[in-house]
């Protein structure tokens, strides 16, 4: 009995012992090689990764090795901003971290309001965690140089915009711990994720196809991307789940989301019977230049939507910094929802860079 009860001793104290370790140690990220397009010339990949691994070690993250980061990711080229949580996964086991920062910096020269000429830009941070894939902070830092120039300008931003990513860390890192053991809320009856319809089985029929609407971040930048979500229907066309398997960041994902349980469904039905269902839903947002019928230097920011067996693999980078002329108060968005011609299995390749032309944006309202 004693020994019994000696060992149980043993096996508490190194359990409380390994959990007090568990959480001393810190969350590890890395800092992928930034995406830079400097138009003015002065500033390095070394000098934005100095201020952003700074950032993020002063809240507590272990930052891994910069040498060793860049032996083992991809090209700067090759680096997705627009990717699949499995594509994401996977870049982030390549690297070998916890999570990983992808970084885009445009900085070039810009009209200031009294008309003189000065440097700006913007900085982009997307904290993505390698063990789901997702995308859980950005950071979209606009700024104009001081005198003394780019690192003290941009340094307190960053510093503020690692506390934000740093939550968004441990937020994910709290639900993964509360949601182990727990089964699935949403059950579906058949998947049409990966295969046709089986015999008997009618797939869901969108009736109303609520528009996303893009966040002013995704208009000022002219971003083309897609997003696309895991959606879990119930047997009465209500959807009970959406989970984003591709993310773009400039709030786009939240957008999504708020379409899709907006929208309203004809439930898959088997044998006649209405049933749950699981299925991908994709959102194709673009920017469009001179390819559609438009006046000059108008341009088209289009949202398509349709249910596809897989996302397209589709590659967009980031967005451009405001130009050097200022843009009109008045501002016209064009948006067409075109659904597919098939419910499951088609699907559009619309993405065309991510950049938008250096000319004001004409826009207008959704009526």
């Amino acid at each position: 009995m004693r020994r019994r009860l000696f060992f149980s001793c043993v096996w508490l104290a190194g359990f409380v012992l390994y959990g007090q370790a568990q959480e001393q140690k810190p969350f590890t990220v890395a800092v992928l090689p930034p995406h830079i397009t400097d138009e003015v010339g002065g500033v390095s990949a070394d000098t934005v990764l100095d201020v952003v691994e700074q950032a993020l070690a002063r809240q507590g993250l272990g930052v891994l090795p910069r040498a060793r980061t860049r032996s083992a990711a991809p090209p700067v080229a090759d680096l997705n901003f627009n990717p699949t949580c499995i594509e994401a996964q996977a870049l982030g086991a390549r690297v070998g971290s916890e999570g990983y920062v992808l970084v885009a910096l445009r900085r070039g020269e810009r009209s200031a309001p009294n008309r003189q000429t000065v440097i700006g830009g913007s900085l982009h941070l997307f904290a993505v965690a390698t063990r789901t894939g997702q995308l859980v902070a950005s950071e979209h830092l606009d700024f104009t140089e001081s005198e003394l120039g780019f690192l003290p300008t941009v340094a307190p931003l960053v510093t503020t915009a690692a506390g934000k990513l740093s939550a968004g860390w441990r937020t994910i890192q709290t639900q993964l711990l509360g949601s182990a053991g727990q089964t699935a809320t949403c059950q579906a009856d058949v998947d049409f994720r990966l295969a046709d319809s089986p015999p008997g089985v009618t797939p869901p029929v969108p009736l109303v196809r609520p528009r996303p609407e893009p966040t002013n971040l995704a208009r000022v930048a002219g971003v083309s991307a897609t997003v696309g979500a895991e959606v879990h229907l119930t047997a009465d066309g209500q959807v009970c789940e959406v989970m984003i398997t591709r993310w773009a960041g400039y709030g786009l994902e939240a957008a999504v989301e708020k379409a899709l349980r907006a929208a309203r469904f004809k439930p898959a039905t088997r044998d006649g019977q209405p049933i749950s269902a699981r299925f991908l839903a994709e959102f194709n947002f673009r920017t469009v230049g001179s390819s559609l019928p438009a006046k000059p230097n108008q341009t088209f920011i289009s949202s398509e939507f349709g249910l596809a067996h897989t996302p397209p693999r589709v590659a967009c980078l980031s967005p451009m910094p405001p130009p050097r002329t200022a843009t009109s108060s008045a501002h016209r968005v064009t948006w067409f929802l075109r659904p597919s011609s098939r419910l499951l299995g088609e699907h559009r390749h619309v993405c065309t860079g991510g950049q938008r032309p250096n000319s004001p944006v004409d826009h207008q309202s959704l009526r």
